[in-house]
């Protein structure tokens, strides 16, 4: 199965190369959506898609049951959010977390 990712707005564009070097997908929102688009308009992309959305908006677990039960969603909690070592938490993690889904 091929895991592809839906990456918000707030997570840096060098996630976006690690995850393609573990062979996933990863689309970034401002991408496919534009900029500025609701967690419901992402939500629904990541829907119709079977997209994974990668977060650090914690707004995305409080999703309207009709939309929180079609979706899967990774919520990285990381302070301070440097780029450098979320792609290294994730270089560790991510495989784990698809898992998990």
């Amino acid at each position: 199965m091929v895991v592809r990712f839906l990456l918000d707005e707030n997570v840096p564009a060098t996630v976006v190369e690690l995850l393609r070097k573990k062979r996933f997908q990863a689309r970034r929102v401002q991408d496919v959506l534009g900029p500025g688009s609701t967690n419901g308009h992402v939500a629904g992309e990541a829907s119709r898609s079977g997209d994974v959305i990668l977060t650090f908006d914690s707004d995305f677990l409080k999703l309207n049951p009709a939309l929180r039960d079609k979706v899967s969603v990774i919520y990285v909690d990381v302070h301070p959010r440097i780029p450098a070592e979320v792609s290294r938490l994730l270089d560790r993690y991510v495989e784990g977390c698809v898992q998990l889904l």
